[in-house]
């Protein structure tokens, strides 16, 4: 009995640090694998921060091109007034239409004894969100396209690595 007592301490003596050895060397490849993937997210969110950066130039260098044609004089006054004098004008007699037919509109459906539902419907339609939404998109949707173009490029490289 006692040899066999012997037998098995002397087994666990020399299984007994093995096994720590193990569990020490498998917590440290965890701990390595965990780190080569922090490293490697790094580097994708670096690379992606680039194509931000590049994408932003691209956009920059893009809207300078494009108003490039009505930045310099033509050397006629007339000429030069005009062009920065009609694209407003459009705008505002477009927009004072659109403000008297909706204030029309608006009395119309007072003298008829529409109720405020009624005049909700009827000045503000599906066609008003069109030409609001077409209007804002023109002000500022491209601005938002491209943001979301070059974040959709972000996010590829990032779900790439995943």
């Amino acid at each position: 009995m006692i040899a066999a007592i012997g037998a098995i301490a002397g087994f666990l003596s020399t299984v007994a640090p093995l096994l720590v050895q193990w569990l020490t060397l498998r917590e440290n490849n965890a701990h390595a694998v965990e780190m080569e993937k922090l490293r490697q997210q790094g580097e994708r969110e670096k690379v992606a921060g680039q194509v931000d950066i590049a994408n932003a130039q691209v956009d920059a260098r893009q809207a300078e091109h494009i108003y490039d044609f009505a930045s310099g004089a033509s050397g006629y006054r007339f000429v030069d007034a005009m062009a920065v004098f009609i694209r407003p004008f459009v705008t505002l007699m477009f927009f004072t239409l659109y403000l008297l037919m909706k204030v029309g509109l608006f009395i119309y459906a007072v003298n008829q004894g529409y109720d405020l539902g009624q005049v909700v419907k009827l000045l503000w339609g599906e066609s008003d969100e069109a030409v609001f939404g077409a209007i804002m998109g023109f002000w500022f949707g491209n601005r938002v396209i491209m943001r979301t173009q070059g974040m959709a490029a972000t996010q590829a490289i990032m779900q790439k690595g995943k």
